[in-house]
């Protein structure tokens, strides 16, 4: 039986400060724990070579032993497969581009290349609810194989594919013969094909679809394959032009993720993507070949220099007779990237200062919407940095059409004022890697179709922690926007914004202050063996805290919106989420294999709380395989 948590500002004041004493304690404890590591690292424990055994040895011509295998470099964080972030550079120009001058014909005829992964992933979260009886633990075991392939012909171009097969898909013979999705036995003791199923939020068989409690983990078809990404890539003599279904941004940033293996806590599961016509230059070079002319020597390298990428998209076309719902989107990207410095005697590494300016525009609902993307990142002797703002502007009429037909308010223009950044501060003391995260992305608290919209989305794959967003607001957020949905079903609205408050693990409305420390405890050129724990803290950005934007419109009825506002619980509005203690144990062998156990305990906050003032603790624990080749 689980205890529940009663509901005042006194008790949530006592609450908070043991979420603080207990997070403190937990990171004391880890760095003990890394404490002598580190002081191995920095001190060192080998003894000088005894003299005379070096002369006997040389005496009498014995063969000394085989030295022990080195241990690598420390590498920065994170150390899964990492991309250099931004529309530019392309991962795979670089190579594309340079071919040695002494290569044989075969090393320009047309090859294939292919990166094939396979994942497979097991998680238990008792409870998803945390104040209600209708679904309590929930456990499931998924995969998913990614093929990345690519035809290439050296110094003349390239054509790309990302294909996903039984992505999300659970393990076994689901479903019901009869039913949708099938199972492909009628008997489950005889069964012998697993089959296609996914689990989703649905409405439970025969329950009120107005209600948000009806809504519960149900069972999905699922597609065989899924085209994340095809593109074409041809090197001109000024750059290179990539046309095609690309990603909208490589690497992990705030604004958009690639899908890649990039996150420190959890896996990827998106891979966000644009149909885009997509030019990138190094000016740089077109600078030395005015310069030097002939006696220039290119440089096709993607991590020094100045590049610059030009980008039109097409995010959406309709009916082709008609322009004025077409929604398109475009911008610029320049970027400053220095390999290595020695400023004031410190060695600086992997420099990059990112800045872009993003427009979309539409006719339809008068959109017009400018976003300002940054980031500036870089390593300084053992300290590492990596810093992103996002900030939105402009003006748009889609989103109240929405809001408007679900709350019974006309539908106007609405202002467009959102912000979102990430910090990332890495120091390596040998073994141990002390970090500090924080996070920010504003929220709105005020769903009206006349107020302006103030809410920032963080990628869906830009994972922060691994239970609070990840999971439980990702589930609340499902079932409230499976009733508005339900609301809007019988109206001609020709907007459903209603489904990007369904958050899918996405960071919104938050602000989150999250210490993490990592252990290197085998550290080998083969293996490596490392433990990493964090202690997240997070708060509401908006002044009337958590809200579910959902049912606060359904439920508006009086001149002010605070008085019928609720959070995705049912409660009171309230600032504070809750604090997460997170766990990572993992295993690497030779870059191809992957082993990774994550835990995570929740201790709720007032912002989660129900309308009595409940909430239990939430418990996480996933193990993950990946196999990469």
């Amino acid at each position: 039986m689980q205890q529940k948590q009663s509901g005042s500002p006194k008790s949530d004041g006592r609450q908070l400060r043991w979420h603080w004493i207990a997070a403190g304690a937990l990171l004391a404890i880890s760095f003990q724990l890394a404490a002598p590591l580190a002081a191995e690292e920095l001190v060192g424990d080998d003894e000088p070579e005894s003299t005379e055994v070096h002369e006997e040895a040389q005496t009498l011509e014995v063969t000394p032993e085989p030295e022990p295998e080195p241990e690598p470099e420390p590498q920065p964080e994170p150390t899964d497969v990492e991309a250099q972030p931004g529309i530019v550079p392309l991962p795979e120009v670089e190579a594309l581009a340079q071919v040695p001058e002494d290569a044989g014909p075969s090393a320009t005829a047309l090859r294939v290349d292919l990166q094939p992964e396979y994942r497979v992933r097991s998680l238990r979260i008792d409870p998803v609810e945390l104040s209600g009886e209708g679904v309590r633990g929930i456990d499931w075991t998924e995969q998913r194989f990614r093929l990345n392939t690519a035809l290439v012909k050296p110094t003349v171009g390239s054509i790309t594919i990302q294909i996903d097969a039984l992505d999300g898909v659970l393990f076994g013979d689901n479903g019901s013969f009869l039913g949708t999705p099938a199972s492909n036995s009628g008997v489950s003791l005889s069964t012998k094909r697993p089959n296609l199923t996914r689990w989703d939020i649905g409405l439970k068989p025969g329950a009120d679809p107005l209600d948000r409690n009806s809504y519960v983990p149900v069972l999905r078809e699922a597609p065989l394959f899924e085209f994340n990404y095809l593109y074409g890539d041809i090197l001109l003599p000024i750059g290179v032009l990539r046309i095609g279904r690309q990603p909208l941004n490589y690497g992990a940033t705030i604004t958009a993720h690639d899908g890649g293996r990039h996150n420190r806590w959890g896996a990827s599961s998106y891979s966000d993507g644009v149909d885009r016509i997509l030019f990138g230059t190094k000016l740089d070079q077109a600078w030395g070949v005015i310069r030097d002319g002939e006696d220039h020597v290119l440089d096709a390298s993607l991590d020094n220099g100045v590049i610059l990428g030009l980008f039109y998209d097409f995010l959406k076309q309709d009916n082709v007779a008609i322009l004025s719902d077409d929604l398109r989107q475009f911008g610029t990207q320049l970027q400053f990237r220095l390999r290595e410095a020695n400023w004031l005697g410190w060695d600086w590494r992997n420099l990059a200062f990112l800045g872009s300016v993003v427009h979309i525009r539409n006719e339809q609902f008068n959109s017009s919407v400018f976003g300002f993307p940054m980031l500036l990142e870089g390593r300084v002797e053992n300290f590492g940095m990596k810093l992103q703002y996002m900030h939105i502007r402009g003006s748009t009429r889609e989103i109240s059409e929405g809001f408007g037909a679900l709350s019974g308010k006309e539908a106007t223009d609405q202002d467009v004022i959102a912000h979102g950044a990430q910090a990332v501060l890495d120091y390596d003391l040998g073994r141990v890697n002390l970090a500090m995260e924080l996070n920010y992305a504003s929220g709105d608290d005020n769903p009206r179709p006349n107020d302006p919209i103030t809410s920032f989305n963080f990628a869906r794959d830009m994972n922060v922690g691994l239970l609070l967003f990840e999971h439980i607001v990702a589930f609340e957020s499902a079932r409230s926007v499976a009733v508005g949905i339900e609301n809007l079903s019988g109206t001609e609205t020709a907007s459903f914004p209603l489904t990007e408050a369904r958050t899918e693990g996405r960071f919104t409305n938050a602000i989150v202050v999250f210490p993490q420390v990592k252990v290197d405890w085998w550290r080998a050129q083969h293996h490596n063996i490392h433990t990493r724990m964090g202690v997240m803290m997070a708060w509401s950005a908006a002044t009337l805290g958590v809200v579910d934007p959902i049912m606060t419109s359904i439920n508006d009825l009086s001149a002010n919106v605070a008085d019928n506002a609720v959070n995705y619980h049912g409660g009171l509005p309230s600032r504070y989420y809750g604090t997460e203690f997170d766990l990572q144990v993992g295993y690497r062998f030779r870059d191809n294999f992957f082993w990774t156990f994550e835990a995570a305990m929740l201790l709720p906050g007032q912002g989660v709380w129900d309308e009595h003032g409940d909430a239990v603790r939430s418990f996480l624990l996933e193990n993950r395989f990946e196999f990469l080749f």
